[in-house]
């Protein structure tokens, strides 16, 4: 059971998060604070010094105790990981035994954050409870970007070390850790045209707000319009069903018989929604290299999960030694192209 500091500090600090007290604010003082909780200004000054050593708060007489308004990092050995994903596919899970070599390695607690659904809403209340526990660097494959930003940047000013892979990029309060995906869908479309791709489609969600998917539809389009090359691009829900999948499939078929074409899929997933034999004088590109797909003849972009793992988790590393000096950076790999 918390002593009854712990318990003023984790109920300031969690109030921070909500959004009561926003970067900057100042907070009350020791004799209003303690007035409030019902409790001695000795365990107030107690709980204030202990989120000041934290950098959680700053306390400067004549103006006060004021929330920081700066990003920080924790400093440190790395002890644990908290790492925040999902599991519903090859790519995620081997992402996920990656970090957890590097966590054996470095002898750091291994903390797996799976929300029940698959939505940047929940991963932030998962991020928030560990943090309030004592984890103190995340790693978050982000669902999508319905994420409330600004509690991610409270965690920062918190001290929490925060580090977003793949899909979400987060801005100046974390490090990203990804694919090139201009250089992925270049590698696809370059080798589209040596197999003799006349027009090109690209075919991505409808319902899915990620950075990276929005990077590789721009690189699609730009690439082709620098070109002249015909082109055109497509979206279906990651929840269509078969009989929608197969209505698009004939589409992209139908326009094919009189100009060879190539389909160039965001990823594997939607290529394997919507085919599942070779098409004449069509030709299938992915990003993620997935064996399962060998039948149509389909190219693909392995990602380098092992190297992006090491960068996630080294990511942390550096946020540790750098403590107030650190700024966030992002770190971009190139994917392989690879035959299916």
């Amino acid at each position: 059971m918390k002593n009854l500091t712990e318990q003023v500090r984790s109920a300031l600090a969690e109030a921070i998060l909500a959004g009561k007290y926003a970067p900057g604010d100042r907070l009350p003082s020791e004799r209003e604070y303690a007035e409030q909780t019902g409790t001695s200004r000795v365990t107030v000054r107690r709980a204030y010094e202990q989120l000041e050593n934290a950098g959680i708060i700053v306390r400067l007489r004549p103006h006060g105790t004021r929330v920081a308004d700066t990003f920080r990092a924790h400093s440190g050995e790395l002890e644990s990981v908290g790492l925040i994903t999902t599991l519903p596919h090859e790519f995620s899970g081997r992402f996920v035994e990656a970090v957890s070599h590097c966590c054996r390695q470095l002898d750091a607690l291994l903390v797996l954050g799976i929300p029940e659904s698959d939505t940047g809403e929940e991963q932030l209340e998962i991020a928030v409870r560990m943090a309030t526990r004592g984890v103190k660097d995340l790693i978050i494959w982000g669902a999508d970007r319905n994420f409330d930003f600004r509690v991610f940047e409270r965690l920062r000013i918190l001290g929490v070390n925060l580090v977003f892979f793949d899909q979400v990029l987060p801005g100046n309060f974390a490090d990203y850790v990804g694919l090139d995906n201009r250089d992925a869908i270049k590698q696809l479309l370059k080798r589209a045209e040596l197999d003799g791709a006349e027009k090109m489609f690209f075919i991505t969600y409808s319902d899915l707000d990620v950075d990276t998917n929005a990077e590789r539809e721009d690189a699609f389009r730009t690439t082709l319009a620098a070109k002249g090359t015909a082109s055109e691009i497509r979206t279906i829900s990651r929840h269509a069903t078969r009989a929608e999948c197969r209505k698009l499939a004939a589409e992209l078929e139908a326009q094919s018989e009189e100009t060879p074409a190539a389909v160039v899929c965001v990823n594997a997933p939607v290529l394997r929604m919507l085919f599942h034999h070779p098409v004449a004088r069509l030709k299938f590109y992915c990003v993620d290299h997935t064996p399962d797909l060998a039948a149509l003849g389909a190219v693909g972009i392995r990602q380098p999960i092992d190297e992006m793992a090491d960068a996630a988790v080294a990511s942390l590393r550096k946020q540790r030694k750098l403590g107030a000096g650190w700024h966030a950076e992002i770190h971009r790999f190139p994917g392989k192209l690879m035959e299916i």
